[in-house]
């Protein structure tokens, strides 16, 4: 099993447009979303940055997971007990709300999430596959040894991601996964539009890899 996973944060306006681009090429992704954050701006470099109400538009997501990514994006190792549970979990019942599907996969805010973080999420949410933001070792393609420790592979912008794609396509372990993460309001701000349709037709023709959701490719891995 050689999975790819497409795994994107935040949920700005810019994910439609995102979405029309995989739709187009029937390539599933996973969005990671924050549901306390509806109609919020920020300014990367002078420019907007937009979060929509997510409830105004849940057809968006239709063919492609939906995650938590919290409440409100906050740091997690700085939150206590309680507040880290609610971010979480209340994200996730929102996003079930919204969109009329169990959610079961989280991907991590920032850098920043140990063990108690882990557990937390693990022991008091519904939450059953979890995505850090911190980086692997590249061309490690190995899955972890339970379903709240994947990795990040590379970032959708890495000037060599190809080349890693190639390695992971021809690699000959019995079980591997690579993640790429990113938000999809860098397409807009970096002017990288062609650019990620240039990649999405490059997944496509990697022979001997699926292609598939963060979720699927967590329960696939770790089947219950």
């Amino acid at each position: 099993m050689k999975f790819l996973v497409l795994s994107f944060d935040d949920g700005t306006v810019y994910d439609e447009r995102f979405v029309e681009l995989l739709d187009r090429y029937q390539v599933p992704a996973t969005f990671n979303l924050n549901s306390g954050l509806d109609d919020f701006v920020w300014y990367c470099d002078g420019h907007p940055i937009r979060r929509p109400r997510l409830a105004d538009k849940p057809e968006i997501y239709h063919n492609h997971e939906v995650a938590s990514h919290t409440l409100t994006h906050p740091w997690l190792t700085a939150l206590p007990d309680e507040a880290l549970i609610r971010e979480v979990g209340e994200d996730a019942a929102n996003l079930s709300r919204i969109y009329g599907r169990e959610i079961c996969s989280f991907g991590v805010p920032f850098d920043a999430c140990g063990e108690r973080e882990i557990r937390l999420i693990r022991e008091h949410t519904s939450i059953r596959y979890l995505r850090l933001s911190e980086m692997k070792a590249k061309y490690d393609f190995t899955v972890p040894a339970d379903p709240y420790h994947f990795g990040v592979n590379a970032l959708y912008q890495d000037e060599d991601l190809r080349d890693q794609l190639r390695v992971f396509a021809e690699n000959d372990l019995d079980r591997s996964v690579f993640i790429i993460a990113g938000h999809s309001y860098e397409f807009e701000l970096n002017d990288h539009w062609g650019y990620i349709e240039d990649l999405i037709r490059y997944i496509k023709s990697l022979e001997g890899v699926e292609i598939v959701t963060f979720g699927e490719a967590a329960a696939r891995l770790f089947p219950v």
